[in-house]
């Protein structure tokens, strides 16, 4: 049986849904993508961060209210604008849910990282020797196909200031990757980038934001486009993987 996951990641939604930022109403966007979602039907959504621009209680219960009628099993990490403990009380009701860390989807196992750090410099990432060591145990205790969601970016972007602000442990991670062999996949936000690398037999997936872009070095049209990244995870331990856009209204292009 095949798994089908939409991550949807760095909404930014404010308390008022008219609110734009760089030109772009995130509310509005976020409609537009998870209309989208709902024609692919996937088992479960994965919110991978920064879901608040400035952590308000208000903007979280906006994402509630348009992510819930879906009726698909969310699970939400925080990136580095969240206030995490609003996060978790406005979030943490059903379908929206913001634990366990780990999930399990038929042979595949998922697991949930928090990456965020108290008073980053420029919103950078880290995570905590508890969280790798957490990581590395549950990596050793099943040999299951598995897939790793994180807010910050273990990888580079090629993009200069984007890479001041990562994931500042990267070598310690990848260091645990290096020493299983059953972690197949690594996605992650905060890039607002569509992002493909592989690292030994490991791929990573950065994926755009549902609002505004960050643009590569000769951008396409549909570069500036909000979208979300489509999973099909196959018994067999192999995967798929893409990048849906969805092109703004007019007047809401950045």
């Amino acid at each position: 049986m095949v798994t089908k996951i939409a991550q949807i990641t760095d909404t930014h939604l404010f308390a008022d849904p008219d609110t734009l930022m760089r030109g772009v109403a995130p509310w509005h966007s976020l409609k537009a993508i998870l209309e989208r979602v709902k024609l692919e039907n996937p088992d479960a959504i994965l919110l991978t961060g920064d879901l608040a621009e400035n952590g308000d209680a208000k903007a979280y219960d906006r994402l509630f209210d348009l992510v819930s009628p879906l009726q698909i099993p969310t699970y939400c990490i925080p990136g580095n604008h969240d206030r995490i403990d609003l996060l978790k009380t406005h979030l943490n009701r059903s379908p929206l849910f913001t634990t366990p860390n780990a999930l399990t989807f038929d042979n595949w196992r998922f697991i949930l990282l928090d990456s965020t750090m108290e008073n980053p410099k420029f919103g950078e990432g880290c995570l905590s020797e508890e969280t790798l060591s957490a990581l590395e145990t549950t990596l050793n205790t099943s040999n299951v196909p598995t897939a790793i969601a994180l807010h910050h970016h273990p990888v580079e972007t090629g993009i200069d200031w984007l890479d001041t602000i990562d994931l500042i442990n990267t070598t310690d991670f990848l260091a645990i990757l290096d020493r299983v062999d059953c972690v197949k996949l690594v996605v992650f936000g905060h890039v607002h980038l569509e992002i493909d690398r592989t690292w030994g037999d490991v791929r990573f997936y950065g994926t755009p934001s549902t609002c505004t872009q960050v643009l590569p070095e000769n951008p396409s049209q549909s570069d500036r486009y909000p979208g979300f990244r489509w999973l099909e995870l196959y018994p067999d331990g192999s995967h798929r993987s893409r990048v849906v856009r969805v092109p703004l209204k007019s007047g809401e292009s950045p």
